[in-house]
């Protein structure tokens, strides 16, 4: 059946999800399920209101912080919410999206794995990464446990970044640049810790295909052209997180409960629990999650490695093939290091992988890695001495049992009927405005709010001033309505102060003071008539940051129509 699949053009694609589709079952059911980042549908209605209200990039959520508003977006990836934009495009509820998200993900996946493991290991290798890379217990934990979706979409880009860089240092094409460039924007879009740990595997990756070119500088130069044409492409995200996050309280994401030190794995958690649980990751053993790698995902790794060592292949390509297999073994297994107690002396010598906030993190890179490595069993099996029936025995058996041993955990723990008005109303609404309220709090704000923001005026003072509002009107990042007054008096708007708030009073700038518990914006005002207009302005580094994306993006536009144009004169 599956000679015949692949026989036919794209008929990879439908073994893919064929692979793929126990994985997301439980997505395709009515209803939604409980995860511990339960922030995805009001993520996802922030965005949207943003591009309907042309606010482009998306940096200032409205509704977020108690509905005094905070900018998420200026520092959290967006890429999974854009994927959603798109099905929300085609009217599918908020709930839907956000199973289809973690589809497409899934599905994205196990794709790019096996173009990158059909390209090192030939199209049975390729199935057997696949299987591998989408049913690590890992990549369960991150959709139905944690809800982590921008740290599973980063994963979808690991092994586009691989293939693409190995293709552009064995032969160097635009379009492989523009590949890289591509596959790392989408990482940088995705998840920003998952973006910086990912470089010691992309270095050893690139370093081993570089030593093979003798280092040739004209490979480098494309390899580091491909990289700042990624950052481009990223500008308007990457730009304001380097420059303007010393303008938010972020200080609460890496101490207490969230410090590095607090959440390191055992050995006995990576390598021999079976143990899975829906609870938080705590200090010691005792979490109430699990970090297995899975039995099968290292131990056979290992017995590559091992086996390396004992055998030698006569011929050059088996020899390179099985070099690599194992290098990339030996990567994965120290990245599950970097999650042990053992390494926190990398973790001091390196500081700024502190900002991951959880070593255990580095089990995406080790689920890839030994994935990846796995690949090269079927090129192993079929050069044993056996009957070809054996060694389709053989196969067969490791991928029955990778589902016998990781398939119970792709389905969430509680799940039930839900609604998109239910999601968005009453307590499950305040939950969702008010969680993570102290994350990305602007610097300004003394504490966090603790009730709702008013309509357009969230405080007057003297309190027995008389006023009336008519006009009024708010999008996502501004406001507007004009004020009557009876007396000269201070309005506290329910804004956030953040750079570059602006306001108007009667089309003519004001200045403005900044109240210092929440942080809101407070005008002194005369006695009359004022039209008052609020409107988040773009600082210098936005504007530069937007532009550059800009042109990038144009620039590549134009390339792909120009290639396509000249591929389609070609054909006529």
């Amino acid at each position: 059946m599956i000679k015949t699949l692949l026989n036919k053009k794209y008929g990879f694609l439908l073994i893919i999800f064929l692979i793929a589709l126990p994985a997301f079952a439980f997505l395709l059911k009515p209803g939604y399920y409980n995860m511990h980042d339960d922030m995805q549908m009001i993520r996802q209605l922030q965005l949207e209101k943003c591009l309907q209200d042309g606010q482009i990039p998306c940096r200032w959520s409205p509704d977020l912080g108690y509905g005094y508003g905070y900018p998420l977006f200026n520092f959290y990836p967006p890429l999974p919410y854009l994927v959603g934009q798109i099905y929300r495009t085609f009217n599918f509820s908020f709930v839907n999206t956000v199973k289809l998200v973690a589809i497409t993900q899934i599905i994205l996946s196990a794709l790019f794995m096996y173009i990158l493991g059909a390209d090192l290991f030939g199209q049975f290798g390729g199935f057997l990464s696949a299987i591998f890379y989408t049913y690590a217990p890992y990549h369960a934990l991150n959709i139905y446990v944690r809800g982590a979706m921008n740290e599973a979409w980063a994963a979808v880009f690991f092994p586009l970044i691989f293939y693409f860089a190995k293709k552009l240092i064995n032969q160097t094409k635009t379009n492989y640049i523009i590949g890289l460039a591509l596959a790392f924007t989408g990482l940088l879009l995705s998840h920003n810790p998952m973006a910086l740990t990912f470089t010691l595997p992309f270095l050893t990756w690139c370093v081993y295909f570089l030593f093979q070119k003798k280092f040739e500088y004209k490979k480098i130069i494309s390899l580091v052209l491909a990289g700042l044409l990624s950052l481009a492409l990223a500008a308007f995200y990457i730009l304001p997180v380097l420059f303007e996050s010393k303008y938010v309280q972020l200080e609460s994401m890496f101490r207490n409960y969230y410090h590095y030190s607090a959440h390191f794995t055992s050995v006995y958690q990576l390598f021999i629990s079976r143990f899975w649980g829906d609870g938080a990751s705590v200090w010691g053993q005792n979490d109430n999650m699990s970090f297995q790698i899975g039995y099968l995902h290292w131990i056979l790794p290992l017995l590559i490695i091992l086996y390396s060592f004992f055998y030698r292949p006569k011929k050059e390509k088996d020899k390179k093939i099985l070099i690599l297999s194992s290098l990339l073994a030996l990567v994965g297994f120290f990245t599950a290091f970097m999650t042990h107690q053992r390494s926190i002396f990398i973790w001091q010598i390196f500081p700024i992988i502190q900002k991951i906030q959880f070593p255990w993190r580095f089990l995406n890179h080790s689920i890839f890695l030994f994935s990846l490595s796995i690949g090269v069993i079927p090129h192993l099996v079929f050069r044993l001495k056996i009957k070809e029936k054996y060694q389709k025995i053989c196969l067969t058996t490791i991928i029955i049992l990778v589902f016998a041993f990781n398939l119970n955990y792709f389905h969430p723990f509680k799940s039930g009927p839900l609604t998109d008005q239910q999601k968005f109303s009453g307590k499950a609404w305040t939950n969702q405005v008010t969680s993570g309220i102290h994350d990305y709090l602007p610097k300004t704000a003394g504490t966090a709010a603790k009730e709702p923001a008013q309509d357009y005026i969230d405080q007057i003072t003297p309190s027995e001033t008389r006023y009336t509002i008519s006009g009024a009107k708010k999008g996502t990042d501004w406001l507007f309505f004009n004020l009557d007054l009876d007396r000269n008096s201070q309005i506290t708007l329910p804004l956030l102060a953040f750079p570059n708030f602006q306001v108007k009073d009667n089309q003519q700038v004001i200045d403005y003071t900044i109240e210092p518990e929440l942080g809101r914006i407070v005008l002194s005002l005369s006695a009359g008539q004022h039209q008052i207009y609020t409107k988040l302005r773009n600082t210098p580094i936005r504007t530069i940051a937007n532009t550059i994306s800009l042109l990038s993006w144009a620039y590549l536009v134009g390339f792909t129509l120009k290639h396509l144009c000249k591929k389609t004169k070609s054909k006529k």
